[in-house]
């Protein structure tokens, strides 16, 4: 049976395999910055995680039995929120879970405070564009980073 349950930050190494998944995928569809990807690991990733205050931060997990199929990460901070990380399975998306756990994830940051809330794509990862604008989310800013040589 599929079910979304919450974990605390203690328990994060569980989506370490599906993150590796999305790190992949960010590989994959970067235009500019695949070296960034193939060198970024879990560990350097949850770091910032890590040193969120449990109050300020979400992690969701969608499991059948023992199968971790996807999760999502989200943290507030004064008055904003932001969608940090989120992954599905391929199997199991456009059933309905991605938008699940969004939603989820959106009402906590609501129910928190959170005046805006945000979520960063990595340019070139057009897949999930559509999702989100089904969710609500649009461009507002588009940021431009030096690329070291």
């Amino acid at each position: 049976m599929v079910e979304i349950i919450e974990i605390t930050k203690d328990k994060i190494n569980c989506i370490k395999n599906l993150w590796v998944k999305l790190n992949k995928l960010h590989y994959e569809d970067s235009i500019y910055f695949e070296d960034f990807y193939e060198s970024f690991t879990f560990e350097k990733r949850m770091e910032s995680i890590l040193k969120i205050e449990d109050a300020n931060l979400k992690i969701s997990i969608l499991k059948d039995g023992p199968r971790y199929l996807g999760y999502c990460i989200s943290s507030k901070d004064d008055k904003n929120g932001e969608i940090d990380s989120i992954y599905l399975e391929e199997e199991f998306r456009g059933r309905g879970y991605g938008k699940e756990l969004i939603n989820q994830h959106k009402k906590w940051m609501k129910e928190n405070g959170c005046l805006k809330i945000r979520v960063a794509v990595s340019f070139g990862h057009d897949s999930v564009i559509d999702f989100y604008h089904r969710l609500g989310f649009y461009e507002r800013h588009v940021y431009y980073e030096l690329k070291e040589e």
